[in-house]
């Protein structure tokens, strides 16, 4: 009976440890890092409108801006994602 407490005495301290090791990492590293990735995201768009408008009457110009647009587009639902998916890992991780 002993042992069977001990045991499970471990695995609560090893999960607490595991938490203990991920949040920091996920907290000072990959949010930052997200952040960062976003922020270049939102350039890119920004720098695709930016060229709608200004080369509106050249087609190519136009094209490699829409381009850009899609880029930006498709880098934040990207990262809004690993976002998401890092909250629901962190908060499973931390709930148990």
């Amino acid at each position: 009976m002993n042992s069977f407490v001990n045991i499970a005495h471990a695995t609560t301290n090893s999960k607490a440890t595991f938490a203990s090791i991920v949040d920091p990492i996920m907290s000072n590293i990959v949010s930052p890092l997200i952040m960062l990735m976003f922020a270049v995201a939102m350039v890119v768009f920004v720098w695709g409108v930016a060229q709608m408008f200004i080369h509106g009457d050249d087609a190519s110009a136009r094209q490699t801006g829409q381009n850009h647009m899609i880029a930006g587009i498709v880098g934040i639902v990207i990262m809004v994602s690993a976002w998401g998916i890092i909250y629901l890992i962190s908060n499973t991780i931390s709930s148990h």
